[in-house]
């Protein structure tokens, strides 16, 4: 992939689907195609969605696509400024909000997704509130968030630090029915390989994390800790045999993912649906 000038600066929390520098990487993509293609199978397609937490755009221009109108908020100013000149259009619409009130009136959307977002947020309740308000009687709410089963040990803080918290099933529903009665928690899981690495990435992680204990990592700037992980997988990639050919991108599909309501603490996400 060509890298592409408008794209956002990348960081260890939001990437970009034109930058994609490994496998890693890359499957976690294909992860966020995949909640976009849930919704599209999910909401109809005469429908005014709203998407919190939009971050580069990329897959607010893709749902625009399959929907009468899409709006995406996000709190970042940079972000909204670039997915405007990138992935705007007539019925693709991208807005700044404070990241606490969504600015606009009760009972507007049809829809309303927000993926990879509940986890950053310091007041889920209100988050969950405000969707609520802004959604239509009998209107769908869609959310995906990390599963903390297979990502912490009890008590542990999350180690990705835009994370304040993260959620196994029973607390993400406990917070879900805080405003909704109808709510249902599945799990997101991939291919027995697809598992695995992502296990292990979370393994690393956690092995990075146990060694600073101080959390000195959260003075190094962004921009530097990405070369510094950029450098570590190059070291990794050549003691392990694996080439820089970018061959995971004709290997891996969103088809390597799967929704299931069985034994969702072992998923890699919690993905939520719920009615109004």
């Amino acid at each position: 992939m060509i890298k592409m000038k408008e794209s956002l600066p990348k960081t260890t929390e939001r990437f970009t689907p034109d930058n994609l520098g490994s496998k890693e990487e890359y499957l976690l993509y294909l992860r966020h195609l995949y909640a976009y293609g849930i919704a599209t199978d999910q909401i109809s397609r005469n429908s005014f969605v709203l998407e919190v937490g939009t971050g580069e755009g990329y897959g607010t221009k893709l749902l625009s696509e399959h929907f009468e109108k899409i709006v995406g908020l996000d709190v970042d100013e940079q972000t909204i400024v670039r997915a405007r000149k990138k992935y705007g259009s007539g019925n693709c619409v991208f807005t700044l909000y404070d990241g606490i009130r969504i600015p606009f009136e009760d009972n507007m959307f049809d829809a309303v997704i927000s993926f990879q977002v509940i986890e950053h947020i310091q007041d889920d309740k209100n988050y969950v509130s405000e969707i609520y308000r802004v959604l239509k009687t009998n209107g769908i709410f869609i959310l995906t968030t990390p599963n903390r089963n297979l990502r912490l040990k009890p008590g542990q803080r999350p180690w990705n630090r835009f994370h304040v918290r993260e959620y196994d099933p029973n607390e993400l529903e406990l917070v879900l029915k805080s405003k909704f009665s109808d709510v249902k928690i599945f799990g997101v899981f991939g291919n027995e390989e697809v598992q695995r690495i992502e296990i292990e990435r979370v393994k690393r992680s956690l092995r990075i994390t146990s060694f600073d204990p101080l959390d000195f990592r959260k003075l190094i700037p962004e921009p530097l800790k990405q070369k510094m992980l950029n450098i570590l997988k190059r070291i990794r990639d050549k003691n392990t045999g694996i080439q820089s050919d970018r061959y995971f991108l004709d290997k891996y599909s969103v088809k390597d993912y799967f929704m299931s309501e069985t034994h969702i603490s072992e998923s890699l996400d919690l993905l939520a649906i719920l009615v109004k």
